[in-house]
């Protein structure tokens, strides 16, 4: 059986054309709770992100391999946190993004070592023994090879972290360029 359609559910669309809201059992719904960040974020360090990001030799576009390998392969960051969440990288969009953080909120981002931006956490995992918890339940089985966030239903939507972190994201967009956000009359939507 395909463990990734193992996980989809029918969607149920009433004679209106209207869908029904998915209904989660409770198993479920503790699973969509679990994760949830708790480290705070403080900064970036450049010189040992781009440091670590050369000793895994990251691949670029691949940050949630990237970050999970360098929790996973390198000693000194096995009780890092791998983190998956939302960045807005000054100029351009918010993006869904992964990296590592360290337990002062330090960031570590193998992927993206010059660029500057803001990283909203939407799930935590904490050192290796995190990813190995998430690993090991039914979801979590199905994201050996892809972002973890998937196991959250589409884009992540289930996890109240991952909510947050998008909203959190689109209001600092909002603040940081709101001329992007004003229509033709000069209106907010």
């Amino acid at each position: 059986m395909n463990t990734i359609l193992s996980n989809v559910k029918p969607i149920v669309v009433g004679e209106d054309g209207s869908i029904a809201p998915e209904e989660f059992t409770e198993v479920e719904l503790e699973f969509f709770q679990g994760w949830q960040p708790v480290t705070k974020v403080t900064g970036k360090d450049f010189e040992e992100l781009a440091r670590v990001g050369q000793k895994i030799r990251a691949i670029p576009k691949l940050c949630w391999q990237n970050a999970r390998r360098v929790v996973q392969k390198l000693d000194e960051y096995a009780d890092a946190s791998y983190v998956e969440g939302i960045v807005c990288l000054n100029g351009g969009p918010a993006i869904e993004h992964a990296w590592v953080c360290l337990p002062d909120g330090t960031v570590i981002d193998p992927t993206l070592p010059r660029h500057t931006g803001v990283h909203f956490p939407g799930l935590e995992f904490r050192g290796r023994a995190g990813i190995e918890e998430f690993l090991s339940t039914p979801q979590g089985s199905a994201c050996m090879k892809s972002p973890f966030f998937y196991a959250f239903g589409w884009g992540g939507r289930n996890s109240p972290g991952i909510q947050e972190a998008w909203r959190l994201s689109q209001v600092y967009m909002r603040e940081r360029y709101p001329e992007a956000f004003t229509n033709e009359q000069g209106c907010t939507p």
